[in-house]
């Protein structure tokens, strides 16, 4: 039988015929049969590592239901409009890649195992971040189509639950409590109100250097915020905390809650110049995304909300609403990293008790008293 299959080259030999897939000095053996569904999966595996231009555009420019479709329908909403340049930037370069390399594909093909194999090619090997924004903005994507157009989409997003592949240290770790009691201590109160909004809303810097004192209102003791990078619209509750800083705050001229000496907003650079600068001034430093040394970034305090929410039990869906994100990823994380704190200490404690009823039957059988009665026995 004649195979017309791309870069699959039969081989018979004793008896049978086995597949490979050939290129390039690679030779991978084919399991099964052209036809069967190992054979398929196998052989799609190898085109996505080794020839990944082979799945360009197979069925047309922006065929609906299509990766490419799902593009253009994102590009043309509300939602890409409110975005920053900056933002559209980045996002672009992740989709540019997407549709010159699946464009065609039907978004409902993709499964777990599709995401994991996107993840994992080799041309990331040394981009491992660009790997995971790749597969952040498919998952974006597959949310957008399924709750603002009517196609259907079967199942759950595919790429819930995949593991990132970058597994650098965080460059904005979480603050630890101590910097934080220095932080509120240190006398720059427009960068101390700054710590309080990034804190206790758990939003981005450009969002807080955003908040206007008419976005808060009083009566439910919310924040709006429509955030820069998502142009998500959400309303942001407001702990005790944040509402009694604010409530000592001096009245000012201007609309901003952050308002800088010169009379307007805080540029996002501007805040996180200032906060790196200042955590470092009180000896916190951590490591940037190339390994700089450098003070703790005010997305680091994004991260302590998010992990004091799901430390106080919040499910997923709750620190996703909290913080606005749009996919489960980062929130997921942060509940699954709170379970094992607590269960680390539930151990903990079982241990304990453990040790304290050695020592109590310990102290029983040294006692006079029972010694007798294991002699009289």
């Amino acid at each position: 039988m004649k195979i017309e299959l791309k870069y699959v080259n039969p081989e018979p030999r004793g008896g049978r015929t086995y597949y490979y897939f050939r290129r390039s000095g690679v030779r991978i053996a084919l399991p099964g049969v052209p036809g069967t569904r190992e054979f398929q999966e196998a052989y799609d595996d190898a085109i996505s590592q080794h020839a990944p231009e082979l799945r360009k555009k197979i069925r047309g420019n922006g065929a609906r239901g299509t990766v490419d479709w799902a593009i253009i329908q994102f590009k043309s909403s509300e939602q890409w409009k409110e975005l920053s340049d900056s933002t559209k930037d980045v996002y672009n370069r992740r989709f540019d890649w997407l549709r010159e390399n699946y464009g065609g594909e039907l978004l409902a093909a993709f499964d777990r195992r599709i995401i994991k194999r996107i993840r994992n090619l080799p041309e990331f090997k040394d981009r491992t971040s660009v790997a995971d924004a790749i597969v952040d903005r498919l998952g974006a994507l597959w949310n957008f189509v399924d709750e603002f157009t009517d196609l259907e989409l079967p199942g759950i997003n595919p790429t819930t639950g995949v593991r990132p592949r970058h597994e650098a240290g965080d460059p904005h770790p979480a603050w630890p409590e101590e910097l934080c009691r220095a932080f509120e201590a240190y006398p720059h109160p427009r960068m101390v109100t700054a710590y309080f909004l990034l804190r206790y809303t758990g939003q981005r810097r450009g969002d807080c250097s955003m908040m206007k004192r008419s976005d808060f209102n009083h009566a439910t003791r919310e924040m709006f915020v429509v955030q820069e990078k998502t142009g998500a619209k959400i309303w942001v509750p407001a702990p005790q905390r944040l509402l009694d800083h604010l409530a000592s705050l001096p009245q000012e001229p201007g609309d901003y809650i952050l308002m800088s000496p010169k009379g307007d907003r805080y540029a996002s650079t501007s805040l996180t110049n200032l906060i790196c600068g200042i955590t470092a001034d009180l000896d916190f430093t951590t490591t940037d995304s190339k390994g700089k040394k450098r003070g703790y970034s005010p997305h680091g305090l994004r991260h302590l909300c998010g992990a004091e929410l799901a430390e106080a039990g919040c499910t997923i869906d709750q620190v996703m609403s909290i913080l606005g994100h749009a996919t489960e990823k980062q929130a997921r994380r942060y509940v699954e990293q709170a379970n094992k704190r607590r269960m680390a200490h539930e151990g903990n404690r079982r241990r304990e008790e453990m040790y304290a009823r050695q020592a109590t039957e310990k102290a029983i059988n040294a006692a006079p008293n029972v010694r007798k009665i294991k002699d009289a026995s």
